[in-house]
């Protein structure tokens, strides 16, 4: 017959078997802890490296961000000039249309005035010519 194991020797040998079964184990679970704790530095310099990369675009953006500003306020003062630009070309139009208006007139007061004095000297002429045939039969 078989001697029944009591309780305590059942105990036992479980605790057995289990110390049998980590013995066997452990070094597979050392390996598998090592190589956990190896990923976790990589893992911890990859973070590292992605706070500095991060670090860097922020820096990077802040600047672009500047850049952007600088640049916006720079396209308001050429537009600015531009737009004084615009104004002052149309008062220079407006006052070269005002001075080819003010020329037209003088040329019409010119065309006028040579348009007199040619009348005045054919006016002159005639009387010269009338008095030179009034002193023409007396000579003779």
């Amino acid at each position: 017959m078989t001697r029944m194991k009591s309780p305590v020797d059942e105990l036992v040998d479980g605790l057995d078997a289990i110390g049998s079964i980590l013995d066997e184990n452990l070094p597979l679970i050392k390996a598998r802890l090592s190589d956990i704790s190896e990923q976790q530095a990589a893992n911890t310099g990859d973070i590292n490296d992605i706070r500095r990369s991060v670090k860097i675009a922020d820096e990077a953006n802040a600047e672009l961000n500047k850049a952007v500003t600088n640049l916006d306020i720079r396209i308001e003062e050429i537009l600015g000039t531009i737009g004084a630009l615009g104004r002052r070309l149309d008062q220079l139009q407006k006052s070269m249309l005002d001075l080819m208006e003010a020329l037209d007139q003088r040329r019409g007061e010119t065309e006028l005035a040579d348009t007199v004095k040619s009348l005045e000297d054919r006016l002159k002429r005639l009387e010269g010519g009338t008095n030179r045939l009034r002193d023409f039969p007396e000579r003779l």
